[in-house]
């Protein structure tokens, strides 16, 4: 399929601006916000961009749908991916993600319980929002942020 020059523009819903943005992941387990700084670029059902965060640099490459106001991206270190899925609305994208486990080996010899534990830590919850301050004004505003209520309840109903 060819797209023509009008089909290649930047997204034009203003819940995806490309550019900056940011946000946090936290794990299942641990309410403590880990944050990110992530470039995204959003045209014709695509979604790219990379960032860094208290893990290492990183790469995104995923799907949006504008029918259903849903993401679903993944994040590439250089080590291992993590699966994103969530939805968008006026307060930028918000969901689940979920550690790519399927290639973890573990000696045959281990105790199944570690492996299910292990699979259960390997998850958790994500906000990133559309950055319009400069850097200096949102880490002060991050750290003011001591909870997401779009992750509260998608915690208390997907966790629970």
């Amino acid at each position: 399929m060819k797209f023509s020059k009008a089909d290649d523009k930047e997204e034009m819903d203003p819940f995806l601006p490309s550019g900056a943005w940011d946000g946090f992941y936290c794990y299942r387990e641990n309410p403590n916000q880990h944050q990110m700084e992530i470039t995204l670029s959003f045209k014709n059902g695509v979604v790219a961009g990379s960032g860094v965060d208290d893990v290492a640099s990183f790469t995104w490459k995923g799907a949006y749908d504008l029918k259903t106001y849903k993401v679903y991206m993944t994040k590439f270190y250089k080590t291992h991916k993590v699966y994103y899925k969530g939805d968008i609305d006026e307060n930028g994208i918000w969901g689940t993600w979920k550690l790519n486990t399927s290639n973890q080996s573990f000696p045959e010899d281990i105790n199944p319980f570690f492996v299910q534990a292990y699979n259960y830590l390997c998850n958790g919850g994500f906000h990133i929002w559309p950055s319009k301050q400069g850097r200096d004004e949102i880490a002060q505003e991050a750290s003011n942020q001591v909870e997401s209520k779009k992750l509260k309840e998608l915690y208390l109903e997907i966790f629970s």
